[in-house]
């Protein structure tokens, strides 16, 4: 029965179910470093740690990006845990997210979403607000939050991440359900 319900909503929906089955759909909450008023003028999202530099370059590993991070912001600490954690999150933003991912960006309002458009640049005048590495997105829903009233409880829950960049690949169903709600 859910099977079938699910087949119909696709078919009605014009959805690609190969994206459905998380093949080939990506999504991404991404805790941003500047402001939502910077992201709109700018159709952009972007992390912090932009001191962080040369995590661009196609041949690093994530042990080499965990290595440049403690580098430059945990130089007197043996653990290089925290650099670790950030490490990912920039891995997530550089290597995972490509064209046409979901980007979910949490704030006081609720959450936006948008599709990824453009390759990860690295902006060295952006080095002194915290914002030089970034990757272009069209907003969707008009550039209006999603409210949280209208979220899914799964969503919820993984907008709460202390992470800057997490897989949210997952909430497929959710994700669309909300969009398509808003």
């Amino acid at each position: 029965m859910i099977l079938l319900l699910k087949k119909r909503f696709f078919e009605v929906s014009n959805i690609n179910t190969s994206e459905y089955t998380g093949k080939t759909f990506r999504a991404f909450i991404v805790k941003i470093s500047g402001t939502v008023k910077k992201m709109f003028a700018e159709n952009i999202v972007m992390i912090g740690y932009s001191k962080a530099e040369g995590l661009l370059d196609e041949g690093l590993t994530k042990d080499d990006f965990r290595e440049i991070v403690h580098k430059h912001y945990y130089p007197r600490q043996e653990n290089k845990r925290p650099a670790g954690q950030i490490a990912g999150d920039f891995w997530r933003f550089i290597r995972e997210m490509d064209l046409e991912h979901y980007v979910l960006v949490p704030t006081i309002d609720g959450y936006y979403i948008g599709k990824v458009a453009g390759p990860v640049t690295y902006n060295e005048m952006r080095i002194f607000n915290d914002t030089a590495y970034q990757r272009k997105v069209q907003w969707l829903n008009n550039k209006e939050p999603v409210t949280l009233a209208k979220t899914p409880e799964k969503v919820k829950i993984r907008l709460k991440t202390v992470q800057a960049v997490i897989d949210a690949s997952d909430l497929y169903q959710e994700i669309e359900f909300a969009l398509r709600i808003s």
